[in-house]
């Protein structure tokens, strides 16, 4: 990707401005174009749009002493853009909205209550094997939770399935959540052409039920079957 190169003026970029976004990667800041998502007007996609809609809707309606509670509980929270450091947070809207996708992902959607962010459990995720039926992919893993409480923590992921070679799209990418099969083992099931010689790009990250937070996505090297 092409490489920021600062000026007098502007010394460093982030977030987004048009079509185009700012990131950084090893100290270097970059930039590209925003994808196009391949999947913008499925069922699930257009499902996911309502459920931000109601989101913000919700926290349009709470009660200006409660989004204060929530803009408060935000500055114990690092934002996940630069700069990096103490001074800087994501603002308790957006903890709000987070807590409610995340209700809403465990099938519990409600406009949730300030809680405190908690400290997320060490995780480690490994991919054991694959199989393809009936258009369907059906990905085993083994899922590693350095916690007492495992069950209180929803793994959720987005996976893109691809040719061997080709890299990583993340508007290629689909949400899904894992289902339980073992102590220590999980599946997704994913959408697949039927290509059997493939590989996979998977990120994941962890659902807290109790107060529907979830933390940074974690990204798996790719994995060819």
């Amino acid at each position: 990707m092409p490489k920021f190169h600062p000026t007098p003026i502007i010394q460093d970029c982030w977030s987004s401005i048009g079509d185009i976004t700012f990131y950084h990667r090893n100290g270097q800041c970059y930039w590209k174009r925003k994808p196009k998502p391949s999947f913008n007007h499925t069922p699930a996609r257009l499902d996911q749009a309502q459920v931000h809609h109601r989101a913000i809707l919700a926290w349009q309606q709470l009660q200006h002493s409660v989004q204060l509670e929530w803009r408060e509980l935000a500055k114990s929270v690092p934002s996940h853009r630069p700069p990096y450091d103490d001074k800087h947070h994501i603002s308790g809207y957006n903890l709000f909205v987070s807590a409610y996708h995340g209700f809403a992902q465990l099938g519990r959607e409600h406009i949730p209550e300030p809680q405190p962010y908690p400290e997320f459990p060490i995780s480690s995720l490994q991919l054991l094997a694959t199989t393809c039926s009936n258009g369907v992919a059906t990905i085993r893993c083994r899922l590693i939770l350095v916690t007492i409480t495992p069950e209180r923590w929803h793994l959720s992921a987005r996976i893109q399935l691809a040719a061997p070679g080709v890299g990583c799209d993340p508007s290629k990418m689909r949400s899904c959540m894992a289902t339980r099969t073992h102590d220590n083992e999980v599946e997704f099931s994913v959408p697949n052409s039927g290509n059997n010689n493939c590989q996979a790009h998977i990120r994941y990250r962890l659902i807290d039920e109790v107060t529907g937070y979830r933390n940074n996505w974690i990204k798996l090297p790719a994995k060819q079957f």
